[in-house]
Order: structure tokens, then sequence, then C-alpha cells
């Protein structure tokens, strides 16, 4: 038979541009990513179509001035007005009130120390100790040994001297910049000031402390001068007179002669339409072979224009790095990597395999047809894929991280060999490679959790951290509700079981089965689970407010859900877990209550949604499956898949399951996933006959037995 590759289904397609709603939005924003994806294709290909002239190479014939022109060098003019504004001197202010503060400083140092020497309590090294607490303990203490001891004439002197020379050292200009260099110039000056050694000390300390800036740089000043400086310098001029030579035949061609031609119009603009012809319908093809791809293997995505936002994100930023990174740095730059992680990891594997190949074209393109580099992303991008295959920790990104990096060098080596590179590009390329390992990785950590975020994506490492029994809301649930905690986890196991027989996505059946029911958190006394010990507070209380009561936990889940910010196909599952089935018992009980009256059917019906997923249905299935297996009086295989049978039948009789996508074939394996599980679980044990137990002995510490 041969395949038709889902080629049947185009007929079942909608039309390419819907007028209405939803389709109208898909259409325009196909049409935008096209276009952006062609705009960065084919931007080179509308250059300046030089008349055989190129910068830098010989001239192909002698070129002459068609007319007189006159125009301004604005390269050059700018270059000039740059230097012009790098010679100007910087701008400072001088701040006169500096000075006086530095020098009522220094009085009141000594007036500190003539306070302390006065204290005749204190022993002399208390007072030292005492100086060098109220002063600054960075001060050398051999200094403050010498002012205490020195005779009141000589430390009045000595204060005279900083002063003096703190005016002298301020005659200057002091800077941020150059006061160390002063506070040196002070020392220095300060040790040939007297013959006491030990008072040049003090004074070079003193006054070397106090120093502060008196002048500050002026940004303003500054940049208003610079800017005089640059506007004083003229235009530059080019002129040129009809006939006069611009470049001759074999000459070098200089920027400049090639803007003296542009000016002339002599360099036409040209467009190669055939390229860009080309470029068009490459994209144009894989645009369409994309879209196929998702309308035929990823309907979920292919409806969603969230989804589609996400990938076109990662698909465009790629190529946009690839464009403009690759040709001045290096090819091995482009994430190709990063781009495959961020699809895996966001939608699946199959999605991120497309699109690897798709990008790693679209390299080998951008640089110069090199499908060099379409090997190398092909690889890197597979590699990549196999580095996050079921990573379940966000920790783990780190080390996948690692492996890619390697990968990545190891590739940029074998690449650059196989092109018959030397020694030096290849040392280079090993650290292009390199260093493009490390960005692919703080890439994918660094933008998962932005994407997660930004466009409400549930990775499944978001459901294995919400899985954790130490989450708030599941330790809450065990708290409070410990019955429903235990019945979540019991249905979170036949949900996931189920899901691997069925292909649905086995975590995320089993974090939504152990959520499903948070919304008993508030009354968890009116659920049976939680009834342990204490009367049921149904008994007493009118039948519509018990089935009130009862349905009340879907909202009150949701409303929870989403105070914890749970990711939205969880708060689905919260919300169709029971679809809009009857709450059959107290139903009936009203019925048999109320005898003239007519009881409406649907007052004790959920309110919810039915199950628009395989894992909602399953959770469904599972919450009702295993609250009824545990009414078994005496389980055996037979009565347990009966139950079951009975269960998931009258789910299908209500319409339950009817928007679940789920098939009769799926039905089959759920129930006996179900029954295998739950026989497991809860099969009668062997009775064993009666054994007679002997009289207890007590026996002798060397263990003879008393008789």
């Amino acid at each position: 038979m041969t395949p038709n590759f889902g080629l049947d289904k185009i007929k079942d397609m909608p039309a390419i541009v819907d007028w209405k709603g939803k389709s109208l939005r898909r259409s325009l924003l196909a049409l935008l990513l096209f276009t952006v994806i062609l705009a960065i294709l084919v931007v080179d290909f509308i250059p300046d179509r030089l008349t055989g002239l190129q910068v830098g190479k010989p001239s192909p014939k002698t070129v002459k001035a068609t007319r007189d022109i006159e125009f301004v060098d604005f390269e050059r003019t700018g270059a000039l007005r740059n230097e012009a504004s790098s010679h100007v001197e910087p701008v400072y202010n001088r701040d006169w009130s500096v000075e006086p503060q530095v020098i009522d400083s220094v009085h009141k140092f000594f007036g500190l120390v003539r306070q302390v020497r006065s204290n005749e309590v204190l022993t002399a090294e208390a007072k030292q100790d005492l100086l060098v607490k109220e002063v600054d303990s960075s001060f050398d203490k051999s200094v403050f040994k010498t002012v205490l001891h020195m005779p009141d004439t000589e430390l009045n002197s000595t204060e005279a001297l900083v002063v003096s020379n703190i005016n002298r050292v301020y005659s200057d200009k002091i800077t941020a910049e150059n006061i160390g260099e002063k506070r040196i110039d002070f020392a220095e000056m300060a040790q040939s000031l007297t013959k006491n050694p030990s008072k040049n000390a003090l004074i070079a300390e003193v006054g070397s402390f106090y120093f502060k800036p008196n002048y500050f740089y002026d940004a303003q000043g500054t940049d208003k001068l610079k800017k005089e400086a640059a506007s004083g310098i003229s235009p530059v001029l080019v002129n040129k007179q009809k006939g006069e030579t611009i470049v001759r035949e074999g000459e070098i061609v200089s920027s400049l002669q090639v803007k003296i031609l542009r000016e002339l119009g002599l360099l036409k603009r040209g467009i190669d339409l055939a390229r860009i012809g080309g470029l068009a319908l490459f994209a144009l093809v894989s645009f369409i072979a994309f879209g196929l791809y998702l309308f035929n293997y990823q309907p979920k995505i292919h409806r969603s224009n969230r989804l589609i936002g996400v990938l076109s994100l990662i698909f465009i930023s790629t190529i946009v790095i690839a464009k403009f990174v690759g040709p001045y740095y290096s090819y091995f730059l482009i994430p190709i990597g990063a781009a495959a992680m961020l699809t895996a990891l966001l939608f699946n594997i199959e999605t991120a395999i497309i699109m690897v190949l798709s990008l790693s074209l679209y390299s080998g393109l951008i640089g110069g047809q090199n499908y060099q580099y379409t090997l190398y992303g092909v690889l890197t991008g597979l590699f990549a894929i196999y580095a996050i295959y079921n990573i379940r920790h966000r920790t783990d990104l780190a080390i996948a991280g690692a492996w890619v990096t390697l990968a990545t060098t190891i590739l940029a080596i074998t690449t650059t060999l196989l092109s018959g590179a030397g020694l030096v590009e290849i040392m280079k390329n090993l650290g292009w490679g390199l260093l493009g390992g490390i960005s692919m990785a703080v890439l994918t950590i660094g933008t998962l959790p932005f994407l997660e975020k930004v466009f409400g994506i549930t990775t499944d490492i978001k459901l294995v951290e919400l899985s954790y029994a130490n989450q708030p809301l599941l330790r809450e649930l065990m708290m409070k509700a410990p019955g429903t905690y235990n019945h979540s986890i019991m249905a979170g196991n036949l949900a996931e079981n189920a899901a691997e027989e069925i292909g649905a996505n086995p975590l995320l059946a089993r974090v939504g089965a152990y959520y499903h029911d948070i919304g008993k958190i508030k009354r968890p006394l009116f659920f049976v689970e939680n009834q342990i010990g204490c009367e049921n507070p149904h008994d007493h209380t009118n039948p519509s407010l018990s089935c009130l009561i009862i349905t009340s936990h879907v909202k009150e889940g949701i409303d929870l859900g989403k105070k914890y910010h749970l990711p939205p196909e969880i708060l689905d599952i919260i919300n169709e877990h029971h679809g809009t089935s009857i709450v059959a018992f107290f139903y009936h009980k009203a019925k048999e209550s109320v005898v003239k009256e007519t009881i409406n059917e649907e007052n004790y019906r959920y309110s919810g949604q039915r199950p628009k997923s395989k894992e909602a249905a399953l959770v469904m299935l599972a919450d009702s499956v295993e609250a009824a297996a545990r009414t078994i009086a005496k389980p055996t295989p037979g009565r347990i898949e009966q139950l079951i049978k009975r269960i998931v039948q009258s789910k299908l009789d209500d319409g339950q399951l009817n928007e679940s996508n789920l098939t009769l074939n799926d039905i089959e394996k759920i129930i006996r996933s179900f029954t295998q599980l739950l026989t497991s679980l809860y099969h009668t044990r062997v009775e064993y006959p009666t054994v007679p137990v002997p009289q207890a002995r007590s026996f002798t510490a060397h263990g003879d037995s008393n008789k």
C-alpha cells in the first residue's frame, strides 16, 4: 500500500483565509511569519550593483565624472569631529565649602585629643583606645601615642602646622582622581617640617586623613565643550568637476571613490529577482510543509495560535541570530541546539526534530549555501534532543547543557577538519564551538521559565515539580483532608498506568489526579473518605444543600488552583473530572423525601465541563473507580472488573466521555489497566487454617526452659 503522508486530509483543511474570527487571526499570523522569514532571507539580495567595481579590488576600467558635484563626506567629517571632541579637557567645578570643612575636622580632632588628655581617671592605654574608638581605627596607633604624650605647646604648634599646610595644599586642584597623589605629596612635605620625626608623622597622618576633593567633575560642562569642539569642525566637502577622473583602470578602488560614483549615479541599484524568487519559493514550500505536519500530526499545536506563536518565536529568533551573528562571528554560534531543547521541552520530541531539520536547512542557506553548517545544525540539534530526553528536573538542564557543549565543540572541530582547514582555523572554531554550546545551555535554562510563564505552557519539568509531596497545596490537602489525599494518590496511579496504555500523557494524568479534589480542603468532613470516627453531617442536611456542598468542590478547587498558579491543563482536569455527572445518592434521596413535588434532575448535576482530553477522562474514571472499589466487601478479580465496566458504561451512557477523544479500543485498555492494578491492591488474601499457639515459656540466662 502506497503511503499518502496524510495528504488525504488536505480536503478537510480549513480555507487558507477565513474572514471570520480565529481562523482570520491564524491566517494573518501565517502571512506575517512568512513575510518576516522571507525578509530575513532576502535582505542581502537587494544590494548596490557596482558596474564591475568592488572596494579593495582593481577597477576594470577608468571612470570619469559625468557632471560637477559637491557633497559632504559624512564619514570623514564624523571622524574629525570625534577626534576634536577627544582632545577636550574635562571640566571641574570647585566646591569652596570643602576646605573649611576639612580644617574644622582637624580642629575637632585636636579638641578631642585635649579632652581625652585632661581625663585624669583613664590610663594612658585607655586614653589611646578611646581615641581609636572615637576617631577611626585605621589611624596609626603610634600617632595617638605621640599626641597624648607631647606637651601642650607642642600640641598647639602641631595643630597650627596641620592647618597651615592644608591651606597650602588646597591652593591646588584636588579631585577624586588625584587625591591619592596629593596625600602622598602632603606626607612627604610633612617629613621636613620639624626636626621631630614623631611630630612630622603626626602631621602627615592627620592631614592626609582629613583630605577631601575640592574639585568635582562637571559632566554637562565637559559634554558642552566637546559639542562645541565638534561643531567647530566644518563639514568635509568632496568636489569633482565634469570630466575629472574618479578611478583609473587597474587602480585599487577605495570607499571614497565608491561614494563619489554613487553620488554621480554611476552605481546602479539592482535587485536579483531570480535569487529572491528562489528564496521565496523555498520559504513558501518549507512553510507549507511545516504547516501540513502540524495539521496532520500535531493538531493540538495547529489549533492554538498561542502555541504556534511560541514555535514561531523560537524559529524566527534562531534565524535572526543565524543571519546577524553567523556571518560576522561564527556559524557555530547559531543556537539550533537551544531551539531543539526548548521545542522538545515545551512541545514534544517529534516537533523538535522537524524544527531542527528546518532550521538546519535555513542555516546552510544563510551561510552562503554552505551545507557544512546544515550538517552541524542537524547533528547538534539531534544530540540536544537526546540530551534532554526524559528530563524531569530543572537541575538536569545544566547537565544536559554540559553534554551539548561537549558535542558542539567536537562537531565544530570535525566539520572544520572535513573542510581541510589548518591548525589556526581548527583552534579558532574549537573556541567558537565551545562558546556556542555554552550559549545554547544558557539560552535554554534562561528562556524556558519565561516561555512557560508568558505562554502558559506546562512542561513535564513543571508537572514533576507539582507532583512533589512537599508542594504547599498537596501538603495542605494531606493535613486537612487525609482521606481525599490518599484517594487522589491512588487515582493518580490508576490514571498514570492507563495513560501509558493508551498513549496519553501519563505524567499529566497522574498530577491532574493529585490535584483534582483540592476543592475538598474547604469542607473536608462533608466527604465520606474523611469521615473517620465522626458523624456524617449529611445525615442532618437537606439533600439539595448536600448536593450543592458536594458539587461546589469543583469550583472551589478551580479557585484554589488559580490562587496557587496551577497550570491551565491541571485546572481543566479539576473542572472536568466530574463533567456534568449526576450526584445520584442525593438525587434519589431527594426523590424519596418529596412525594408531590417534581425533582429537577439538572439541579443535582455538576456544572463543570465534560472532559475535553484523554487525561481529564482518565482522571474522571479513576476517581469514580477508586472510590467505588473501596466498597467491595470481598474483592475478587471478577467483581473488580464488573464494577469497573459498570462505572465506565454509566459514564458512556451519560455522554460524559463524548468529547474526550477516547476510542473504544482505549476504553478496553483502560478497563484492563484499572482491573490489573486494583486486583493487585484489593484482592482477597487466602485464609490459612488456625494453628494452635504454644504456651509461652520463660527461659533462663543459659537458654534452658524452666519446667
